[in-house]
């Protein structure tokens, strides 16, 4: 009577039983095994992509059904009793999406390197979880009241209730008053003082029967600038011409 071999049919995922029987697989806990499985499952059967098998915590937590952040832990306990090693760092790609960490099981050859097995050089320290801090403090964003653009709640007024100056509480500049440069420093007419004579722009036509022009009012202060200017221009010497040689 012959033997009939026995098949498995589909896909499966092995867990030798030399790490079964370890002491340190033993010590981990189930969510930590879990992972483990999962993680095997990306694993070729030549081996050949040993190093590279990566699974982001958000994926591995769908997966398996817990929380993102306690994917990270187990992460870290397996690294603990010497199961997987990290050979690649997770950072954010230059689309802006997040690149999952690679490890690599010790169980398996790496490369040219052989099986390092570091479950079995477990010393009997059990995982205490120590979450990573980083160095960078994280940037409280600004509120939406508190932007460069101000607000009808952040305009000073006096007592007359009209507006004084913008405050810039967010932004480390002066506040943006108008500077002395913007402000004419032409004196005004003083009450019962004519306009200027004698310039061409504000010179009106003689009127018959009288001799010489006389000035036409200066309706805004344009017109009294211009005549100003105009005056200067008068006074100045006339340039004699040079014909060219």
């Amino acid at each position: 009577m012959s033997r009939r071999k026995r098949q498995i049919r589909g896909p499966f995922v092995p867990i030798p039983l030399v790490i079964m029987d370890a002491l340190a697989w033993r010590i981990m806990s189930f969510g930590a095994r879990l992972l483990w499985i999962e993680l095997r499952r990306k694993l070729r059967n030549d081996g050949l992509n040993n190093g590279k098998i990566f699974l982001s915590d958000r994926d591995a937590a769908k997966e398996i059904g817990a929380d993102k952040g306690t994917v990270g832990r187990w992460y870290a306990e397996l690294e603990h009793y010497g199961f997987l090693r990290k050979t690649a760092e997770g950072f954010l790609g230059g689309d802006g999406y997040g690149i999952a960490a690679k490890y690599r099981f010790t169980d398996l050859a790496y490369g040219t390197h052989p099986a390092t097995r570091d479950y079995e050089k477990w010393d009997g320290e059990l995982f205490v979880y120590k979450r990573r801090r980083t160095g960078r403090k994280k940037q409280n964003p600004v509120r939406k009241m508190r932007t460069h653009r101000p607000q009808n709640a952040y305009i000073r007024k006096d007592k007359n209730g009209a507006a004084v100056c913008t405050q810039n509480a967010d932004i480390g500049e002066a506040p943006r008053c108008t500077q002395n440069t913007y402000i004419s420093g032409l004196p005004l007419p003083a009450s019962g003082q004519g306009p200027l004579q004698g310039s061409s722009t504000v010179r009106a036509p003689a009127q018959a029967g009288g001799a010489g022009s006389s000035p036409a009012p200066v309706t805004n202060l344009t017109e009294y600038v211009l005549a100003i200017v105009n005056a200067q221009l008068d006074a100045r010497p006339a340039r004699p011409l040079r014909c060219p040689s």
